[in-house]
């Protein structure tokens, strides 16, 4: 019984892109979306929460015996206590071309702009799971996809079989993107 504002930027964020999340608990197989849309409907069926969407917060100063939050709206909220649940956002490589050529063969979202490679080769960048599922996602749209991975791949080792088991996938390690370019499209990529 705790008053609780909770202030957003959007519902969802990375999770709407994964197509098949299948580590849901009671939940057999599920997308990003519809997950991120039935946690957004069931939080917002609890009492005695605020959700203020579309808003983030801009500063944080002690107040009192608690803090002042400010919105990007302009509010500002008193509070004796704040939790901060981040999320994540799509990590850049910082590369010389990446800003450039943003939709333009620079994409963050395989779900989305898979279909985009079809009949073309593919690079994805990372060894994580966002990593993998984006090679996955790829296999049944480009004739092949380069992995490179600086380090070590992190991410799950079911998903990681299934893309050694491809031979439409070469795996690269110790590799890091060190620019992209291309004239109205991504031509070429130097790792």
């Amino acid at each position: 019984r705790i008053k609780t504002h909770m202030l957003t930027q959007e519902f969802g964020w990375q999770s709407v892109v994964s197509n098949d999340i299948k580590n849901w608990i009671g939940t057999k197989s599920i997308s990003g979306f519809d997950l991120a849309k039935a946690l957004e409907a069931h939080l917002r069926d609890q009492e005695g929460i605020e959700i203020r969407a579309g808003v983030r917060v801009t500063a944080v100063a002690e107040s009192g015996s608690g803090f002042a939050v400010t919105t990007s709206a302009g509010d500002s909220i008193e509070t004796k206590t704040i939790l901060l649940a981040n999320g994540s956002h799509h990590r850049k490589l910082g590369v010389p071309g990446e800003d450039e050529y943003n939709a333009k063969g620079v994409f963050y979202c395989s779900t989305c702009d898979a279909p985009l490679m079809s009949g073309k080769q593919a690079i994805v960048v990372g060894g994580g799971n966002s990593a993998l599922e984006a090679v996955v996602d790829l296999m049944m749209y480009a004739t092949h996809t380069y992995l490179l991975v600086r380090n070590t791949i992190k991410g799950d080792p079911i998903t990681l079989e299934k893309i050694k088991n491809s031979d439409k996938v070469t795996i690269i390690l110790g590799a890091e993107m060190r620019s992209i370019s291309g004239d109205q499209f991504v031509k070429k990529a130097v790792y």
